[in-house]
C-alpha cells in the first residue's frame, strides 16, 4: 500500500528540518526522508576519538539566535525539547604572527578600546559603522525570517533616508572596498576582512559588502552560541519538536524522483522503489545546479539560469583534533582569546593575504600566508571531551574547491599534506602543541563536503555564493526566490541555497511561512514572533 502524508520533505538538513517542524506544530502529518544515517546535513557531531565530541561543519553560532525559531522559542526547542545554548563574549578574535591581536567582543565599547590600541581614530569610526548597522540590522533579521521582499522594492525603502543610501552603497561594494575607505590600520583591516570571508567569499569580490554590515550587525547584537552537546543537540531538538506533533524522520531513505502528475507535486519515488504520496505538498533540498536532473518538468528557461548560479569563492579544509591539552599562545593574553568563539591566525601582511584569495579561486593551494581558524568548544562545553585538560579542536581552514592539479577528486592527493601544513602553521602561534599531544584527527577536504551532501556541489559549504547578486530576492535567482518552481504547484524549495542561505539561519521558517501563506492559514498559529 502507498503511504500518504500531507506533505514530504525531501532531505534532512537543518532548514528542512526548521519547516517540517513549523508545518507538524500546526498539525501537518509530515514525513521528512534523509539519504544519510544521521539527520542534520552541516549541523552533525561526530566522535573521533572515546569521549570527544566534535562538530565537522556547523560549530558558533550567530544568525540563527536572531531568528525567531530561536529568538522567541516559536518551536519551543528550548523550553520543550532539550536544546541548550552556552554562549561567548566576543565572536572572533584575530591573533597576529606578532603575538598581538583583536577581539570582536559583542560589548562595543570593548570592541573599541581594542581597536583604540592601534588607531584611536579607527576606534570612533568603527563606533559610527558598527551603530548603523546595529541600527539596520533588526529589518536585515525580520527579512531573513521571512519571505524575501524583491531586491528592488528592499532597495527602494533603503533608498528613503540617507543612512540607507549609504548602505546601499556599501552594498554593491567589496568589503575590501569599504574597510580601505574606512580605516588607517593594517590590523583592523586584516581582521574584518578576514571574518568576511568566513562567507566563503573573498572581501575583494563585488556583494561582499552587505556581508560586512550584516556580521557587524550581529557581532554586536548577538552572543556567539554554541549547543550543549554537540551540534546534534540542534539537530536532535528538531527531530523531537517534529515527532512530538506526530510526523516522521526517516533516514537511509534516499529520494530518486519527485513525481509531478499534471503540474503538480505529488509525493516522492525513493531509490528501492517505493511510492509515497502527498496530499497538500513536497518540499525539495534541491540545489540550483541539480533541478534538471531532478525535476524534468521544469522550464528549460528557469533550469539554465539555475544551473548558471555562481559557487562560492573558496571552500574549506576542516581538522577536527582530539588533543591531551590545551594550547597555549606565545603572545600570552589567553583570556583575551578564549573569551572568542573563533580564534583567527593571521599573519601581519595585509598584501599577502589578500592575494591568497585569487590563489582559492584558481584552484591553487597556498604555500605561503596561511590562516588557520580554531573553535574549541570544550572549553564552554566540558560534556565534549573525557577530561578537564583535553581540548576538542576544530581546526579550519580555506581552500580551493576544485584544484587546478586533479580537479575535485585531486583532493584524495593533496589532503594530508594541505592539512599538515595547516597544522604546523597553528603550532608556530602556540608554545606547547606538537604530533605527541594529538589522541586522533579527522580530516575533511572538499571532496569530502562533496560526498556528504547534494547542497555542497564541489565542496561549497554555503551552497552558492553569497554576493549582493544572490541573495534576498536573488537568491538562487528571482524566478525561484519565493521558494517554488514557476508552473509547478505544491512544490517548494528549501536549503541553504535558498533564502536567507549560507550558514545555519533556520531559514525554513520562511519556507513554512510561505507554504502556509499559499493555503490561506492564520500565520499567528505557527509564528508567535508575528
Amino acid at each position: 500500500m502507498t503511504a500518504k502524508y500531507d506533505v514530504v520533505v525531501v532531505g534532512a538538513g537543518s532548514n528542512s528540518l526548521v519547516t517540517a517542524a513549523y508545518l507538524a506544530k500546526i498539525g501537518k502529518k509530515v514525513l521528512v526522508l534523509e539519504k544519510n544515517d544521521q539527520c542534520g546535513g552541516g549541523v552533525v557531531s561526530i566522535e573521533i576519538a572515546p569521549g570527544f565530541t566534535h562538530d565537522p561543519h556547523a560549530s558558533a553560532y550567530y544568525l540563527c539566535i536572531a531568528n525567531p525559531a530561536v529568538k522567541d522559542d516559536e518551536l519551543g526547542l528550548m523550553s520543550k525539547f532539550g536544546l541548550e545554548w552556552r554562549t561567548y563574549d566576543a565572536g572572533f578574535a584575530t591573533v597576529f604572527d606578532s603575538g598581538d591581536g583583536l577581539v570582536a567582543y559583542r560589548d562595543l565599547d570593548r570592541s573599541c578600546a581594542d581597536i583604540a590600541r592601534y588607531s584611536e581614530k579607527d576606534a570612533e569610526t568603527y563606533r559610527r559603522f558598527a551603530t548603523d548597522c546595529v541600527t539596520l540590522l533588526p529589518m536585515i533579521s525580520k527579512s531573513a525570517a521571512t519571505p524575501p521582499l524583491p531586491t528592488g522594492p528592499f532597495i527602494s525603502m533603503l533608498d528613503g533616508s540617507p543612512g540607507g543610501r549609504r548602505m546601499v552603497d556599501m552594498f554593491f561594494q567589496s568589503a575590501y572596498d569599504i574597510l580601505e575607505n574606512l580605516f588607517e590600520s593594517t590590523e583592523l583591516r586584516i581582521h574584518l576582512m578576514k571574518w568576511v570571508a568566513e562567507a566563503m567569499d573573498g572581501p575583494e569580490i563585488k556583494g561582499t559588502g552587505a556581508t560586512l554590515v550584516n556580521l557587524l550587525g550581529l557581532a554586536h547584537s548577538y552572543d556567539s552560541h554554541i549547543p550543549v552537546g554537540g551540534s546534534r543537540a540542534v539537530t536532535n531538538s528538531l527531530i523531537r519538536c517534529i515527532e512530538h506533533y506526530g510526523s516522521t524522520v526517516r533516514t537511509l531513505a534516499e529520494v530518486r524522483k519527485v513525481n509531478i502528475v499534471g503540474g503538480r507535486a505529488t509525493g516522492v519515488t525513493l531509490a528501492d522503489g517505493e511510492v509515497i504520496e502527498a496530499r497538500e505538498a513536497v518540499v525539495g533540498c534541491i540545489h540550483p545546479w541539480h533541478l534538471a536532473e531532478r525535476i524534468p518538468e521544469i522550464d528549460p528557461e528557469i533550469a539554465r539560469a539555475a544551473r548558471g548560479v555562481k559557487l562560492s569563492n573558496h571552500g574549506a579544509l576542516n581538522q577536527q583534533l582530539a588533543l591531551t591539552e590545551w594550547p597555549q599562545f606565545k603572545g600570552g593574553e589567553d583570556a583575551r582569546w578564549t573569551a572568542a568563539a573563533c580564534i583567527e591566525y593571521v599573519r601581519k601582511d595585509e598584501l599577502g593575504i589578500r592575494k591568497v584569495f585569487d590563489q582559492y579561486r584558481y584552484g591553487e593551494i597556498p604555500q605561503s600566508h596561511l590562516s588557520p581558524l580554531t573553535i574549541m568548544n570544550s572549553r564552554k562545553d566540558p560534556s565534549r571531551v573525557p577530561k578537564p585538560e583535553n581540548c576538542a579542536m576544530y581546526l579550519y581552514h580555506f581552500a580551493p574547491r576544485v584544484l587546478l592539479d586533479g580537479g575535485l577528486q585531486g583532493w584524495e592527493k593533496h589532503r594530508q599534506a594541505y592539512a599538515d601544513a595547516i597544522w604546523e602553521e597553528f603550532k608556530s602561534y602556540t608554545t606547547n602543541m606538537d604530533d605527541s599531544k594529538i589522541i586522533a584527527r579527522h580530516i575533511e577536504s572538499p571532496l569530502e563536503h562533496h560526498n556528504h551532501s547534494a547542497s555542497m556541489p564541489t565542496g561549497d559549504i554555503f551552497g552558492i555564493s553569497m554576493t549582493f547578486g544572490q541573495i534576498m530576492g536573488r537568491r538562487p535567482l528571482p524566478e525561484l526566490a519565493q521558494f517554488k518552481i514557476p508552473g509547478l504547484e505544491s512544490l517548494y524549495l528549501v536549503g541553504p541555497f535558498m533564502h536567507p542561505g549560507g550558514t545555519v539561519t533556520f531559514g525554513g521558517r520562511a519556507v513554512a511561512m510561505k507554504m502556509m501563506m499559499d493555503w490561506k492559514l492564520d500565520l499567528k498559529k505557527a509564528f508567535i514572533a508575528l
